[in-house]
C-alpha cells in the first residue's frame, strides 16, 4: 500500500521538530478553560443539583444521561467537521473564535436556579442548558484537542507537550476544585454563592481560546480534505486496532475521575462529615496530580508510557480501595490517601492523551489523511458515553438507597443520610472505580504500540513506505 492524497499525489508531511517553548505554553494555556469548567462542573454540579437547587436523584438522572449522552454524541460531528472545515485561519482556528463565548455563558446559566416548584420543570430546564453548555464546550474542545499530533510528531515531544497541557490543566483545576467551595462557604445565601463563582469562571474561560487564535498556527491547514462520511469514518476509526484499546484506556480513567470527582463532596460531607474541608481536600488533591505530573512524564519516556500507567493506576486502585474502608467521620488519614491518588490522576492527565497521536500516526499510515479531531470526537465520545451512565447510575443509585434532601441548602449537614445511602457513596467510590482502573491497567498492558513501534510508524510516513502492516 502506498501513501497518497486525495489527489493522487504524495502526502507530504512534516519533520520531526522540538517546539519552542511559547508554542507549548500558549497551547497549555488553552486548557484553562476546559479544566476549570469541567473541574467544577465534575466535582459540584451533581451536588448542586440535589442540594441547592433541591432536585431529587430521580430528577437528576435524566439531567445527567441526557446531557452526558448529547455531549457523547456531538463529539464525533464535531470532530468530523473540524477535521473538513477549512478556512483562511485553519481547520481548528476559526472553532475558538466563535466558540469561545457561547462556551463562558452557557457555563453560567448551569448554576442559575429558576423559580420553577415543579420537579418535572427544573429537569427539563437543567437538561435543556447542560446540552447547550456542552455544544459549546465541544465546538471549542476536541478541534483543541486535535492540535496535539499536528504540532510534532516527535514520540518525547508529544508527551512533553501535553505535560505542559496538563499542568495548565491541574493548575485550573486546583483554583477551581478550591475557589468554588471556599467561597460558597463564606457566603450563607448558597443560590448566589453558586452563581457569582461560575460568573467569574465562565469569564475566565473564554480568554485563552482568542489566545490559540492568535498565537497558534497549525501546520496541516492546507492538507486533502478526505471525503468519509460520518459511518465511514467511524469504521475505519473502529477497524484501528491501537484506536480500540487506546478508547479503552482513555475512557475507563476518566470515567473513574468523573465518578470519583462527582463522589467526592458527597464523601467529605456526608460520610467523613466534614463539609468545611471540602476546598482544602480537593486542593490537596489538586496539587498532588500536579507534584506529580513531571514524575509520570519522567517514567514514561524512561519505560514506556504503558507501564508508567500500569505503576500509578494500580497505586490509585489500592487507594480507593482505602477511601471505602474508612471509618466514618474525620480521620486525618484521608490527607495521605488524597495525596496518593495524585500519582494516579496524573497518569490519567498525561498517559491518555499522549498515547492518542500515536494511534493517529497508524490511521496515517492506513489511509494516508489527517484525521485528527475525528479521532479525538470519537474517543470522547466513548468516554462521554461511560462517564454519562455511570453517573446516572450514581444518581439512581442514591436515589434507591434513600438519598435524603437537605431542608436548608445553608447547611449541609441539616439532614443525617440513612446508612444504605452512607454505604452506596462508599461503594461507588471505593470497589467501583477500582474495577474501572483494573480495567484500565489490562487495556493498557494489551496496547500495541510502544516507542519502538510509534518510531517504524513515523519513520514509514516520512519515508512514504506505506506497506507495512498494522501490528497485530
Amino acid at each position: 500500500m502506498s501513501e497518497h492524497t486525495a489527489t493522487g499525489s504524495p502526502a507530504k508531511h512534516p519533520e520531526k521538530n522540538h517546539l519552542p517553548k511559547r508554542t507549548k505554553l500558549v497551547y497549555g494555556l488553552g486548557d484553562w478553560g476546559n479544566s476549570s469548567l469541567s473541574t467544577i462542573f465534575g466535582f459540584f454540579f451533581a451536588f448542586f443539583l440535589n442540594n441547592v437547587a433541591g432536585l431529587q436523584p430521580i430528577y437528576a438522572v435524566p439531567v445527567l444521561l441526557i446531557g452526558g449522552i448529547w455531549d457523547a454524541i456531538n463529539d464525533p460531528i464535531i470532530g468530523v467537521l473540524a477535521d473538513k472545515v477549512r478556512t483562511r485561519w485553519g481547520r481548528r482556528r476559526p472553532f475558538f473564535l466563535f466558540g469561545a463565548i457561547p462556551f463562558g455563558i452557557s457555563f453560567i446559566l448551569l448554576w442559575w436556579i429558576p423559580p420553577f416548584e415543579s420537579q418535572a420543570a427544573l429537569c427539563v430546564y437543567y437538561s435543556l442548558v447542560y446540552i447547550l453548555f456542552d455544544t459549546s464546550y465541544t465546538i471549542v474542545a476536541v478541534p483543541y484537542s486535535a492540535l496535539t499530533p499536528e504540532l510534532t510528531s516527535d514520540y518525547n515531544e508529544r508527551t512533553s507537550l501535553n505535560g505542559y497541557r496538563m499542568v495548565v490543566s491541574v493548575i485550573a483545576g486546583l483554583v477551581a476544585a478550591v475557589a468554588m467551595p471556599f467561597f460558597v462557604e463564606q457566603v450563607v445565601d448558597k443560590k448566589t454563592a453558586y452563581l457569582n463563582v461560575a460568573i467569574v469562571f465562565g469569564i475566565l474561560a473564554i480568554i485563552p481560546y482568542f489566545l490559540l487564535f492568535f498565537f497558534i498556527k497549525e501546520k496541516f491547514q492546507n492538507v486533502s480534505r478526505d471525503d468519509f462520511k460520518l459511518l465511514k469514518g467511524f469504521q475505519l476509526t473502529w477497524s484501528n486496532k491501537p484506536f480500540r484499546y487506546a478508547a479503552g484506556i482513555y475512557a475507563t480513567a476518566w470515567v473513574t475521575v468523573s465518578l470519583a470527582g462527582a463522589l467526592f463532596q458527597y464523601f467529605l460531607t456526608f460520610w467523613l462529615r466534614i463539609p468545611d474541608q471540602v476546598d482544602l481536600i480537593l486542593g490537596l488533591l489538586m496539587v498532588s496530580t500536579l507534584f506529580f505530573i513531571p514524575l509520570i512524564v519522567f517514567l514514561a519516556k524512561k519505560f514506556g508510557k504503558q507501564n508508567a500507567y500500569i505503576l500509578a493506576v494500580g497505586w490509585w486502585l489500592l487507594v480507593m480501595m482505602a477511601l471505602f474502608l474508612l471509618p466514618p467521620h474525620f480521620t486525618p488519614v484521608i490527607y495521605l490517601l488524597i495525596i496518593g491518588a495524585g500519582v494516579g490522576v496524573a497518569a490519567a492527565h498525561v498517559i491518555p492523551a499522549s498515547i492518542i497521536p500515536d494511534v493517529i500516526d497508524q490511521d496515517q499510515l492506513n489511509t494516508g489523511f489527517h484525521r485528527e479531531a475525528s479521532y479525538y470526537g470519537f474517543i470522547i465520545f466513548i468516554q462521554k458515553s461511560g462517564s454519562a451512565a455511570i453517573l446516572a447510575l450514581m444518581q439512581l443509585v442514591l436515589s434507591f438507597s434513600g438519598y435524603r434532601i437537605p431542608v436548608d441548602p445553608s447547611i449541609s449537614l441539616s439532614v443525617i443520610q440513612p446508612e444504605s445511602a452512607l454505604f452506596a457513596i462508599r461503594a461507588l467510590i471505593g470497589p467501583v472505580c477500582a474495577v474501572l482502573l483494573g480495567a484500565s491497567m489490562v487495556l493498557a498492558w494489551k496496547y500495541p504500540i510502544d516507542r519502538r513501534r510509534q518510531e517504524e510508524i513515523r519513520q514509514a510516513i516520512e519515508i512514504g513506505q506505506m506497506d507495512i502492516q498494522s501490528p497485530e
